[in-house]
């Protein structure tokens, strides 16, 4: 017999689930500058399905001018500009299941449209702490289940192994950079600290731009932010008006290359690597969706209800992935050895 007979109940759950999960699509994306700021500047994307794969076009070559006058030869030399970066949809769900004993003691509307609140919450909750550490994981979690976060994106050594099926040996313009300080990868300093962080930045956004494309967006963890920070005097300390009208606090800095956010990770389940920072060109991110994936209930109605169980279970999911789609301009530092 089913776990609730009477149709308008099950229509009023069907609603809560619908209601909320469009709720925690604004609640993940909104969590961090990262995400809002992609939001905000268009590149969180649906991508129609097309089959298990998900395929992005990429330039990841350019044509050479050449400089004639006369009879000069002109070279003309094939040369293949565009390419496919292919990646695997990643998945994730926030599953619940409530049984019919807990259903039927909270058989009023009520009780229980404020039980099924409770546990989306929690599902709330668990997309989204997970959704945050696929940000900056390398996709290796859950036997290559995880997303390809930034630590696959930006990884520590950024001329080997393959992003998107492409081999980063192989193709210098689809890598991304590493400076490690204390190895002197930025010439003439060998420290990260309150009077080196900014010309390390400035000489690493110059070197790292082009034709005004650059890292706009810094993402330090405490370790790293605390030098910055400390770096800047009091009437220096000005949020942009990008951040400003997110609702995120960090710092604005005026690079040679252009202006650059500067943000915080940290807190309570901070997941980001230790004395590391991402230098992103958020104009060449992306977070692409598989359709009607964008954190929906999993199952359809107000839930499965399986066949030998008085129970029923219902979840969030995602279906979809970070991409990279222009590595050139974004970069790791690593502060310490």
């Amino acid at each position: 017999m089913p776990i609730n007979t009477r149709i308008d109940m099950g229509q009023t759950l069907t609603a809560s689930v619908a209601r909320r999960s469009k709720q925690v699509q604004d609640i993940v994306y909104n969590s961090t500058p990262l995400t809002s700021i992609l939001r905000d500047r268009g590149r969180i994307k649906v991508k129609r399905a097309g089959g298990p794969e998900l395929r992005i076009p990429v330039e990841f070559d350019k044509l050479t001018a050449q400089w004639f006058t006369g009879y000069d030869k002109i070279e003309i030399t094939p040369k293949e500009l565009l390419n496919s970066a292919v990646f695997n949809w990643s998945r994730v769900v926030a599953p619940f299941s409530l049984n019919g004993t807990e259903l039927l003691y909270n058989s009023g509307e009520e009780e229980m449209i404020d039980l099924m609140e409770f546990y989306l919450d929690a599902a709330e909750k668990s997309a989204k702490e997970t959704f945050e550490v696929g940000m900056v994981g390398d996709g290796t979690a859950d036997g290559g289940r995880q997303m390809i976060g930034l630590g696959g994106a930006v990884p520590i050594i950024a001329n080997t192994g393959t992003y998107g099926g492409i081999d980063r040996a192989a193709v210098p313009n689809w890598r991304t950079s590493t400076f490690n300080i204390v190895s002197g990868d930025v010439s003439g300093y060998t420290a990260w600290d309150v009077t080196t962080v900014r010309p390390i930045i400035n000489r690493i956004s110059l070197n790292r731009s082009r034709n005004g494309r650059y890292a706009d967006l810094l993402i330090a963890d405490a370790l790293a932010y605390e030098p910055i920070d400390a770096s800047f005097v009091a009437h220096q300390r000005i949020v942009s008006e990008r951040l400003g009208r997110l609702g995120f606090t960090g710092l604005s800095y005026v690079t040679p290359a252009g202006p650059v956010d500067i943000i915080a990770a940290g807190g309570i389940g901070n997941v980001m690597p230790a004395n590391t920072v991402f230098g992103i060109d958020t104009q060449g991110l992306a977070i692409y969706e598989f359709p009607g994936q964008s954190f929906v209930p999993f199952h359809p109605g107000n839930g499965m209800r399986p066949i030998n169980q008085d129970a029923v279970a219902q979840g969030i999911v995602w279906s979809g992935q970070l991409v990279l789609e222009n590595p050139l301009f974004s970069y790791r530092i690593r502060t310490t050895s």
